[in-house]
């Protein structure tokens, strides 16, 4: 059988390369040149046997002399299923490594987009011969030139977590290079008020956790744009002593092998980092998942009075009906919640303020709990003393993850 494709194969010119890609599952530890090379000899075995179709195209034997055969010597020509490509692909390598320029990487992925026509070309010889044990065009010119890049870089082919991807458009006679994002996990504490985690779009405030985080980061690695994730977000005017789980995110690094805790040093003393480490995008999916409880820090104040009465009815607060806060309904879908206070501690500091220490179930919003929200959030603290209710200096003490 196998003879029998390859004899078909062969009724048209064919590399070695080509030959041995169409039996590309079989045989363990063999190159397809080899295997091309192999299976040529065993048909001008059978050719000179005359035991094989004379339909070939003995261009496919220049390399061979026949007993049996008396025909004249044929003219290598080129081969129908790569025109030559495979003896071209150092112009491809050259073009890679030259569009590589000054990136760094350690791990790299190749694609390549073929010539429209040999496309064409090879889905009619499987037509022809079937498709069993072949290996697709594509396929091996990355293996080829993967193994090229992997020596001129030093750097491994790496399907799955790859640095960067070259792909290589042969129609249009380009190398394109996709740089995926270096990850940067660790955790933060934000030691001032009047900060917001992210980014603020319009402009309103002149930095934040990401900004203060990154800038240290991008210089060195030369970014082109971050992103922080987080394992949830502190209220801007809220401090969050508590060290929050992150993932710095820099998209296109030129460089990627940096000092993450020198750079940390560099970091302004409105935020702190710690445990620093490089991490991947399964990481970012990990941490996006959590749901950690939190212990807060808030202070409470009325015009009336507290006492330590007070502080044995805070004790009922259990579970909490949350109707999205009428703060941030702009951003969030407005449905109610079921969410636990876990525990609350609660002190008198004087006859008009209380301190609480509250450890709440992720998603709980403290300020609401406070005042109640105008009944958007049942039972809160104004509801069970019985006292409107006003807070202050909110801080995220720990988040439980």
């Amino acid at each position: 059988m196998i003879l029998e494709k390859a004899l078909k194969i062969l009724e048209q010119p064919m590399c070695d390369q080509c030959l041995g890609r169409q039996f590309g599952q079989l045989l363990h530890g063999y190159t397809n040149e080899q295997r091309g090379h192999l299976i040529r000899t065993i048909a001008a075995m059978a050719i000179d046997q005359e035991k094989a179709n004379p339909t070939v195209d003995y261009a496919n034997f220049t390399e061979f002399t026949f007993h049996n055969r008396d025909e004249k010597k044929a003219q290598k020509k080129p081969c129908s299923a790569c025109n030559g490509l495979f003896e071209k692909l150092e112009t491809w390598i050259a073009k890679a490594y030259k569009k590589a320029g000054k990136l760094e990487f350690k791990t790299f992925l190749i694609g390549t987009k073929p010539p429209f026509a040999l496309v064409a070309t090879e889905e009619q010889l499987w037509e022809r011969v079937g498709i069993d044990y072949c290996e697709p065009l594509n396929a091996q010119i990355n293996r080829e030139v993967g193994k090229q890049l992997e020596k001129q870089f030093h750097a491994k082919f790496d399907p799955k977590r790859p640095d960067v991807a070259f792909l290589l458009n042969m129609d249009s006679n380009t190398v394109d290079i996709h740089v995926n994002p270096l990850f940067i996990a660790g955790e933060y504490q934000k030691l001032k008020r009047g900060i917001p985690q992210t980014r603020w779009p319009s402009g309103k405030y002149r930095t934040s956790v990401e900004q203060i985080i990154a800038k240290p980061y991008m210089k060195t690695t030369k970014g082109t744009g971050h992103k922080l994730h987080a394992m949830g977000r502190e209220d801007i005017d809220a401090r969050c002593l508590g060290w929050r789980p992150f993932i710095l995110e820099i998209l296109e690094p030129v460089t990627r092998t940096i000092d993450l805790k020198k750079l940390a040093k560099k970091i302004g003393k409105e935020v702190r980092v710690q445990h620093l480490r490089y991490a991947t995008i399964n990481d970012v999916r990990t941490l996006k998942e959590a749901h950690p409880d939190k212990t807060y820090r808030i202070f409470v104040m009325t015009k009336e009075s507290f006492d330590k009465k007070d502080i044995k009815k805070l004790a009922t607060l259990k579970e909490i009906r949350q109707q999205t806060p009428t703060r941030v309904q702009h951003r969030r879908a407005d449905k109610r919640r079921i969410r636990h206070v876990r525990q609350i501690k609660a002190r008198v500091v004087n006859k008009k303020t209380l301190e609480l220490i509250v450890r709440a179930e992720a998603g709980l919003y403290i300020k609401e709990l406070i005042t109640g929200d105008n009944g958007r959030t049942v039972p809160c603290v104004s509801d069970i003393l019985g006292k409107s209710c006003t807070f202050r200096d909110l801080d995220v003490l720990a988040i439980h993850f």
